[in-house]
C-alpha cells in the first residue's frame, strides 16, 4: 500500500503490525489511540481479504477512535464524477467505477477491476484485478469478487458472497408481463 500512497502523492510515516518490528514500525494497533493519536496520522488499511471479519473490526475499532480513512485512487483509475466512493477505499491501477456506482467503505479494487454503471457495492469488499461488475449489480458487505470474473446484469450478492477467480455468476430472473 505504501506504493499506492506514494503514487497519490501521499507520504508515509510508517506501519503498524502486530507481528513485525523495526524502524519502520511505528508500534502495534493497541497502541492506535493511546500514543498514536488520530490528530496525527490518517491511517490505510492493509489487512487482506483472508481476513475480512478482523479487518472490518479493525476499521470500525479505529474510526471510533477517531482516525480518518483517506480513500487512495490511483492516478490511472477512473471514478466517475457521477460515483461515489466510500472513505478507506483502495484503487488500484486502471480500475474503473463508472456513472452512478456506489462502493461502500474499506472496499478494494484491484487493478483494472471494472464496475459499470448504477452498482451498489457493500462495505469491506474485494474486487480482484480484471474483474467485471456489468450493470445494476449489488454485491453485499464484507465479499471477495475473484480475479477474471464476470457478475452479469443486474445480478445480487448477499453478505460474505465468495466468488471465485475467473468465474461468470448470472442470477436467474423471472420475467413478468
Amino acid at each position: 500500500m505504501s506504493i499506492l500512497a506514494a503514487d497519490c502523492g501521499r507520504t508515509v510515516a510508517g506501519f503498524v503490525d502486530d507481528s513485525l518490528s523495526g524502524p519502520e514500525i511505528l508500534g502495534r494497533t493497541d497502541d492506535l489511540g493511546n500514543f498514536l493519536e488520530p490528530r496525527d496520522y490518517d491511517l490505510v488499511l492493509a489487512v487482506g481479504y483472508k481476513h475480512l471479519n478482523a479487518r472490518l473490526k479493525l476499521y470500525t475499532r479505529m474510526k471510533n477512535y477517531g482516525f480518518n480513512f483517506p480513500s487512495l485512487v490511483h492516478p490511472t483509475a477512473r471514478i466517475s464524477a457521477h460515483a461515489e466512493l466510500g472513505e478507506g477505499c483502495l484503487v488500484m491501477a486502471g480500475a474503473d467505477v463508472d456513472a452512478f456506482s456506489r462502493i461502500g467503505d474499506a472496499c478494494v479494487l484491484w487493478p483494472n477491476a471494472t464496475v459499470s454503471h448504477d452498482n451498489r457495492i457493500g462495505r469491506n469488499t474485494f474486487v480482484s484485478p480484471a474483474a467485471t461488475l456489468c450493470g445494476f449489480v449489488t454485491i453485499g458487505e464484507g465479499s471477495f469478487i475473484g480475479a477474471n470474473s464476470t457478475i452479469v446484469d443486474g445480478s445480487e450478492l448477499p453478505d460474505g458472497s465468495f466468488v471465485k477467480a475467473s468465474t461468470r455468476h448470472q442470477q436467474k430472473k423471472i420475467f413478468h408481463d
